[in-house]
């Protein structure tokens, strides 16, 4: 049997959902490894700087982490059934959306696993096999408390403290209510087939938010996205059909991008502003810090005080470098969403991501 490219990650990781969706919808031939402790430690920590999922080993040697970096190089290769539409405002359209579910859906995701403690005995079981498959349940689930701990500390970083939780479901609510009736008028965000934001969305919420075992049916009682759902989860038998003609968008996707701009806007104006004063303040360093200081995090009114992390920089970055922002028509759109402030100007340093961290280019 032909070997193929290696993916190691967990069935419960929305990242690796995120990439093994979008391999199948590529027909990418692929290995699928979940990986043990040993395998995190002594394999994917010395290759990519940290423990983290998914990793790709590839065959010619190639080591390749972050789901989005996955999925360029890919691209780069696999030409049919392209992911990034070729129109500016598809394609910013799409890309806006996997910005918002990698970077403000974790929030909803870690809230949901970890707030809800009927999810616990499932999480430190899907740890336990995961990490110590050949241990004792015993073993297994001792282990995995002390990881599951870990992870539920994050909560309080990201500023989903007790009174941000009850906002932080309203929004959550809203933001599947607009994407049911959206699935029910499209199959997929922009029309016939898959784009990249179609995968970021699906790994987000079929990993937490669909496969935990609490809220009961959060994502079955929206009958249309849940068949959006299982069509990204399933093998793409379907022949793909195109998307809207003339750059334009359907018009329920608007108020989802309406409704996820407002949400995260203010976070990427001030991931921005820190990297900017980062770099200001730290003109011989080429290493950006993880967290760059604190941010206001508000939703539905209330306001909370949280980490300001640096990735998110990259992500503007990365659509500023693949959509063409110099039509008017896209211009007034970005104005309308609310994000002339994150994408009309050039951001003040370009950064690059390697071994899982940022760096100044």
């Amino acid at each position: 049997m032909a070997k193929k490219d290696q993916l190691l990650g967990w069935d419960v990781s929305p990242y690796t959902a995120k990439v093994r969706s979008y391999f199948n919808y590529k027909n990418i031939p692929y290995d699928y490894r979940p990986p043990n402790a040993h395998t995190l430690f002594r394999k994917v920590q010395p290759a990519v700087g940290k423990i983290i999922m998914p990793t790709v080993f590839r065959l010619d040697g190639s080591v390749l982490q972050d789901s989005s970096h996955i999925i360029d190089v890919y691209e780069t290769e696999n030409r049919l059934k392209p992911v990034f539409p070729e129109t500016p405002k598809q394609a910013f359209a799409s890309m806006l959306v996997e910005l918002f579910a990698d970077e403000w859906l974790p929030m909803a995701s870690l809230h949901y696993r970890w707030n809800y403690t009927g999810n616990l005995k499932f999480i430190i079981g899907e740890f336990g096999k995961n990490a110590l498959p050949y241990f004792p349940g015993v073993i297994q689930r001792t282990v995995a408390k002390k990881f599951a701990g870990k992870m539920s500390g994050y909560l309080p970083v990201l500023g989903i403290t007790r009174k941000m939780e009850p906002k932080l479901e309203v929004a959550v609510e809203n933001i599947l209510s607009l994407l049911n009736k959206h699935f029910q008028a499209c199959k997929f965000l922009l029309g016939g087939h898959p784009t990249v934001g179609d995968f970021a969305l699906y790994g987000q919420l079929y990993a937490h938010l669909h496969r935990d075992p609490e809220p009961v049916d959060l994502i079955k009682k929206y009958d249309h996205l849940h068949t959006w759902l299982m069509a990204m989860h399933g093998s793409f038998g379907q022949p793909c059909e195109a998307l809207l003609p003339n750059d334009e968008l359907p018009d329920t996707l608007i108020p989802v991008l309406q409704a996820m701009s407002s949400l995260q806007a203010p976070l990427l104006e001030q991931a921005i502003q820190g990297v900017k004063s980062w770099a200001d303040e730290n003109p011989a360093k080429d290493k950006i810090p993880q967290r760059l200081g604190d941010a206001r995090l508000t939703i539905e009114g209330e306001s909370e005080t949280r980490y300001n992390v640096s990735y998110p920089y990259w992500m503007v970055q990365r659509i500023n470098q693949n959509v063409e922002a110099g039509s008017s028509e896209l211009k007034g759109f970005i104005q309308e969403l609310g994000l002339a402030s994150v994408f009309s100007e050039p951001l003040p340093v370009k950064v690059e991501l390697k071994r899982a961290r940022l760096y100044k280019s």
